[in-house]
C-alpha cells in the first residue's frame, strides 16, 4: 500500500521497550473489557466495617492457631455476621501482623535440602503479541535453583495437555523423586495424577495461601513477567 521511496519518509523507529509498553497496555486494555462491571452505575457489594477489619486480627492474634474458616464462624457466633473465609484471609493479608518467629526459612527450603531429589513446578499465563493467552509451565530444581525447562499451550488447559507440557520438559532429564506444586485446581486433573503414579513421582503441596511456601519459583516467575 505504500511505495518503497516514500517509505522510508514515514517510518519510524522505536524501541523495544516501547513495544513491550504498548504490550501491557494493550493486555490491561483487554481483561479491562472483558471483566469489568458493564453497569457501573450498579453498587458493588458492601464490605466489612471497620469493627469487624479490627476484631479478625485481635482474634488472630490471641488465638494463633485458628484458621480462616475457624476465625469466620466465630465472627458469625460473635456478631452475628455471615462473612466468607476467603474475606477473612484478604484482612489478616493486609492488617494481620506478622510474627518475628516466621523470619526463618520456609518448610519446602527445609525439604529441599532434607530430599535427595525436589523439584518444583507452576504455571502462569501470558499474552502473545496477537493478545492470544498462552500457559506457560516451569519446572526448577528447588535445591540448586537450576531451571529445568519451559514449556507453552495456547488457551485452556486440558489434563492431557497438562501431562504433555510436564513430559516434554523433563524428557532430556532424570525425573525427581518429589515434586512440589501449589493448591491451583489445575493441578488436580486425573490424567496428571495418573502421569505422577506412572513416572513414580511424589507430589508435594505447599501451604495454601501462602506464596512464601514456594518462594524461589514464584519469585522466578515475577522476574520472568
Amino acid at each position: 500500500m505504500v511505495s518503497t521511496k516514500r517509505l522510508s519518509r514515514i517510518a519510524i523507529a522505536i524501541k523495544p521497550a516501547t513495544l513491550l509498553k504498548f504490550h501491557r497496555a494493550f493486555v490491561k486494555r483487554k481483561y479491562r473489557l472483558l471483566f469489568s462491571n458493564k453497569s457501573p452505575k450498579k453498587p458493588g457489594p458492601i464490605g466489612p466495617n471497620q469493627a469487624i477489619i479490627n476484631a479478625i486480627p485481635e482474634m488472630k492474634s490471641r488465638n494463633p492457631l485458628f484458621g480462616y474458616y475457624r476465625i469466620a464462624m466465630q465472627i458469625n457466633i460473635a456478631f452475628g455476621i455471615n462473612i466468607d473465609k476467603d474475606i477473612v484471609r484478604r484482612i489478616l493479608n493486609k492488617h494481620g501482623k506478622t510474627s518475628p518467629s516466621n523470619n526463618g526459612p520456609s518448610w519446602l527450603t527445609f525439604i529441599g535440602h532434607s530430599k535427595d531429589s525436589l523439584w518444583s513446578d507452576d504455571l502462569f499465563r501470558t499474552e502473545s503479541i496477537h493478545l492470544k493467552s498462552h500457559w506457560v509451565m516451569l519446572v526448577m530444581d528447588q535445591f540448586t535453583r537450576r531451571i529445568i525447562g519451559f514449556s507453552a499451550c495456547p488457551g485452556n488447559l486440558t489434563g492431557m495437555d497438562y501431562c504433555r507440557m510436564f513430559n516434554s520438559i523433563i524428557s532430556k532429564a532424570n525425573p525427581p523423586t518429589y515434586l512440589s506444586s501449589d493448591n491451583d485446581p489445575l493441578f488436580r486433573f486425573s490424567r496428571w495424577l495418573a502421569n505422577l503414579r506412572i513416572i513414580e513421582i511424589e507430589e508435594i503441596k505447599t501451604v495454601p495461601y501462602t506464596p512464601i511456601s514456594h518462594p524461589f519459583v514464584e519469585r522466578l516467575i515475577g522476574t520472568i513477567r
